[in-house]
């Protein structure tokens, strides 16, 4: 009894759960009864992924890219955490001047052939093909004033390059693929920097495919969340 805290934990308590062992019997039960939840209602986009696991566990060569192996289960977890945190994002991001769209390679309609430029901030898009998703995000976000740059794999660094340069009350639209996703949002939320997230249809670059191909997203997703910010931040 002199070891129990005082006063009640600030945030969770598994011990209303059950006792002992008993509580990771409930948290099983939850797992199942999500991970079906969400089979139900996404399962048919997941369903070769299986399949994909087990070749890439018989693969040599590539311990790296250990990603390869994220299982159907994970990639639903992963799926409903990025929902969740754009959900707990919104107020902050929204509470936030500045916006950059933060864009990967694979969404390039012309891959190596396309003309983006350097700056301090990141590759930028120079809408060399209008019809490309990339160009059409940046032409969307220059008209409302927000930024777009491509992905630093060094998150932390880019964050901090874009607050120490124009985008001093900075916030962040990252375009990815549900691994890459998660990930980066978590990465902004560490750099203090809040974040929407907007997911690739499908993966298509050289982590998953022998012969990469040109992604795809929602461009209008992305125009919907840069004029719901502009809504929100006329009533501030």
């Amino acid at each position: 009894m002199g070891n129990e805290p005082s006063l009640l934990p600030p945030t969770y308590d598994l011990r209303t759960l059950g006792e002992g062992t008993a509580i990771y019997e409930r948290l099983e039960q939850m797992a199942d009864e999500m991970l079906a939840a969400a089979g139900e209602q996404v399962g048919c986009a997941f369903e070769r992924v299986p399949a994909f696991v087990e070749r890439a566990c018989r693969e040599s060569g590539r311990d790296k890219e250990y990603y390869r192996r994220t299982t159907r289960e994970r990639y639903l977890a992963d799926l409903l955490a990025c929902v969740v945190m754009n959900r707990q994002f919104w107020p902050e991001f929204v509470a936030r001047r500045d916006t950059v769209l933060i864009l990967p390679d694979c969404l390039r309609r012309r891959g190596e052939e396309c003309e983006r430029k350097g700056s301090r901030y990141g590759a930028r898009c120079a809408v060399c093909d209008e019809s490309c998703a990339i160009g059409r995000m940046t032409v969307e976000a220059a008209k409302r004033d927000a930024g777009a740059y491509f992905s630093d794999l060094e998150h932390e660094k880019q964050f901090r390059l874009l607050k120490r340069g124009r985008y001093r009350d900075l916030s962040v639209i990252g375009v990815a693929c549900i691994w890459m996703l998660a990930n980066g949002m978590r990465a902004a939320e560490a750099a203090r920097v809040p974040s929407q997230g907007v997911l690739l249809n499908y993966c298509g670059c050289e982590h998953w495919l022998d012969e990469p191909c040109v992604t795809d997203a929602v461009v209008e997703r992305v125009v919907e969340i840069l004029d719901a910010k502009a809504r929100a931040r006329a009533t501030l």
